[in-house]
């Protein structure tokens, strides 16, 4: 299953990729008034300075996403040494990405924008300035906004705009939250906070799987075992045997909540023979040391194979 969970993060980096570099295509030619999304005059659209800045442009968005492809790439191939390893990376990888992605887009406009106001590049067949409040006009004269200004941090950001949601600068076929609005706020933290919330619980919960250690500690009659995440606790009393075994298990088991894996078996099944178990397994290391309780069946192995005999003698004392 390790192999096919690489290629599933394989095919998922290379979508990514391909969403980003192409949903947010570098507008290189002059269009609708507008060359690198920013409105400048016709006239001033084959200016060298734009040119350079649309070659330099274009390099950069065309040189980040291929670095994005063959890191991702890379951390697919992270698989053949630790699935684990992998989606923890992956899961990194795609937040870096995409907000490298996000970043890069807005130092392109911002360069574009600074470029046009240092060159004062406006005239009335842009038609995007406006008077910005009256209250500009009493106290120091007529001030023009223009309506770029307003797509400065890579969103739309405009409080004298009602609308809730305005047609995207950046991507034609989506429509932006106008983030003046206080309710667009609230929904866009939301949405981002739940989204960053399962990432980050993801990792949280692979990152124990990285590099997993069984350990089995006897406190007066209590005993802890603990690996991978996951724990359980009884007593000597609730034994009621234990034994090393030296050959597969032999019977089949259900997982109900756990993690099985090409390199373990951990967490909490149902076996066709032993009924409710809980798992701390390596696979295929021998031996393997079962505890039978009253409700339930463990079974424990160790990469230290003197593991074990230490493990038999602390449950087996009474």
């Amino acid at each position: 299953m390790d192999w096919v969970m690489s290629l599933i993060i394989f095919g998922c980096n290379v979508l990514t990729v391909l969403i980003c570099r192409y949903a947010y295509p570098i507008r290189n030619e002059y269009k609708d008034g507008m060359i690198l999304w920013t409105h400048i005059p016709a006239y001033e659209a084959k200016n060298q300075e734009v040119q350079n800045l649309v070659l330099k442009s274009q390099s950069q968005w065309k040189c980040y996403h291929c670095i994005g492809f063959f890191s991702g790439v890379g951390i697919s191939l992270l698989g053949a040494i630790s699935l684990e390893l992998s989606i923890v990376v992956w899961l990194f990888w795609m937040m870096a990405y995409v907000i490298g992605c996000y970043l890069l887009l807005v130092k392109i406009y911002r360069n574009m924008l600074r470029l046009k106001k240092a060159n004062h590049w406006y005239d009335e067949k842009t038609a995007r300035i406006r008077l910005s409040t009256d209250l500009d006009v009493k106290t120091s004269g007529p001030m023009y906004v223009d309506e770029d200004d307003y797509w400065k941090n890579g969103w739309y950001s405009n409080p004298n705009d009602k609308r809730f949601l305005v047609n995207d600068k950046f991507c034609n076929m989506n429509m932006s939250f106008n983030m003046a609005r206080p309710g667009a706020r609230i929904l866009v933290g939301s949405l981002l906070a739940v989204v960053l919330g399962v990432i980050f619980w993801c990792i949280y919960l692979f990152i124990p799987l990285i590099h997993v250690e069984f350990t089995l500690t006897r406190t007066g009659d209590e005993i802890r075992i603990e690996g991978g995440g996951y724990e359980t606790e009884f007593t000597t009393e609730e034994i009621k045997s234990v034994e090393i075994l030296q050959k597969e298990i032999g019977e089949s088991f259900h997982r109900k909540n756990g993690l099985s894996s090409d390199e373990y078996q951990i967490g909490h099944f149902k076996g066709s023979e032993s009924g409710e178990t809980m798992l701390f397994l390596c696979q295929e290391v021998m031996p393997i040391l079962k505890i039978k309780l009253e409700d339930r069946t463990i079974f424990l192995n160790s990469r230290e194979k003197k593991e074990i005999k230490i493990w038999y003698d602390q449950c087996a004392v009474r």
